[in-house]
């Protein structure tokens, strides 16, 4: 459905912060990485030998990591996002936060809380802390688990630069495809997204070498588990049913032609309605039953409560089908609302659609940091704010609302993709 009038930006964003997938690696150069695996193979250096998660949801936070690069501080509503985030979160969570050096100062001033790692300006490191890396315990050391490949903008040093400052942190890496947005740990499972298992399937044969008798798939599913954590139950999350890949078309918008972008960041081949799991699965616990809650996105329930139709193009079906798969593995499966809205640029003409999702939340000891949306261009999503936070009540938990976060969920990110948890009690 096409409104009749525009919707631009009610807030300015640096042109430093572009979309979130930009850059990730193509399928033919994930192919060449593969072929030079045997070369760097005895590079790689040592891995922890019982690596354990970090979990997604769980006892309280006691250190998290940001980056938070100069163009942010910059930017009134990103650093705004920011500040309100660290004074709401609890007095027993520490901060340690990457930002360029020329921010450093600033930075430090937003909280006491902060520990600042001041990083070279030349390097051109994302806000999105949550993707280059996984961060497991062994042995009380904790480690950054890079990727095999992360190209990402300078986003596959923020590990380097990290730990090189801090001497309770290390790093290793794994032979594997996988971005931490795209993984969320639970107590004694861990899910990932569909996609990069198929993605590290490429590997095998230049990377990774099968045992005698083993399928290249048991091969990556055994080696997900002996790299990030042998002690948790692995989940793929994925649709059997086809998921369209970005694409545009044209429409008229007060007499004159636009071009709007549909399916953001959707590659071919992909299983995933959204290219990071942690924008539609919450992690919520367990519920007196025993079963663990996860909260999936649901397009048409937040189209119920707008009191507006389901737009075509926001894939129902396959967050339905999502849902099910994880129904059938034997979560409690609550749905929650999923705005697909859309942010306008009357210079370029271009209308671009993303999800405001609730789901790409901070789960904490019993307390849920929602992001909000009811602001600005869209004053009526106000209504599934407060709808996902009285099933967050509903489940038990605290709600706290965070700010608007339209800046980053229009770059295919939000308040989960901003962090990363490194220590919980």
């Amino acid at each position: 459905m096409v409104e009749a009038s525009a919707r631009p930006r009610h807030y300015t964003t640096p042109p430093a912060l572009v979309r979130r997938y930009t850059g990730d690696l193509s399928v033919e150069s994930q192919r060449v990485r593969a072929q030079a695996g045997p070369i760097i193979a005895d590079l790689l250096p040592p891995r922890p030998e019982r690596p354990s998660l970090v979990a997604s949801a769980g006892g309280p936070v006691t250190r998290i990591l940001f980056t938070i690069p100069a163009y942010a501080v910059d930017s009134p509503p990103l650093a705004a996002a920011y500040q309100d985030l660290l004074a709401k979160l609890p007095a027993q969570t520490r901060f340690l936060v990457l930002t360029h050096e020329s921010a450093a100062e600033t930075v430090g001033g937003w909280s006491d809380r902060i520990d600042v790692v001041a990083g070279p300006d030349h390097i051109n490191f994302s806000v999105w802390a949550e993707d280059g890396y996984v961060v497991v315990v062994d042995a009380g050391t904790t480690y950054f688990v890079e990727p095999f490949s992360f190209p990402r903008y300078g986003d596959s040093l923020v590990a380097d630069l990290v730990a090189n400052a801090d001497p309770a942190l290390e790093r290793t890496q794994a032979p594997l495809y996988f971005q931490g947005g795209n993984l969320l740990i639970g107590d004694d499972f861990f899910l990932i997204g569909a996609d990069y298992p198929a993605n590290t399937l490429r590997y095998v044969g230049g990377i990774l070498v099968p045992e005698p008798g083993e399928r290249p798939a048991d091969l990556v599913r055994r080696l997900y588990g002996e790299y990030l954590d042998p002690d948790r139950r692995l989940i793929y999350v994925g649709s059997s049913l086809p998921v369209p890949e970005q694409r545009t078309r044209r429409f008229t918008l007060d007499g004159a032609e636009w071009t709007e972008v549909l399916y953001a960041g959707n590659q071919p081949g992909t299983t995933q309605p959204v290219f990071h799991i942690d924008m539609l699965v919450t992690l919520a616990g367990r519920g007196d039953d025993g079963r663990y809650r996860v909260l999936v996105g649901d397009p048409r329930a937040a189209a119920e409560v707008l009191g507006t139709p389901t737009p075509a193009h926001a894939m129902p079906e396959v967050f339905d089908d999502i849902a099910a798969g994880l129904a059938r593995q034997g979560f409690d499966v609550v749905r929650n609302p999923l705005p697909l809205v859309y942010v306008d640029d009357p210079d370029r003409r271009e209308r671009w659609w993303y999800f405001a999702t609730a789901n790409n939340a901070l789960v904490s000891d019993g307390v849920v940091y929602l992001p909000t949306y009811g602001h600005g261009a869209w004053p009526e999503l106000a209504a599934t704010d407060e709808a996902n936070g009285r099933i967050w009540t509903g489940l038990g938990y605290e709600v706290v609302y965070l700010t608007d976060f339209h800046p980053f969920a229009e770059n295919l990110g939000s308040v989960h993709c901003i962090k990363k948890y490194l220590a919980r009690a």
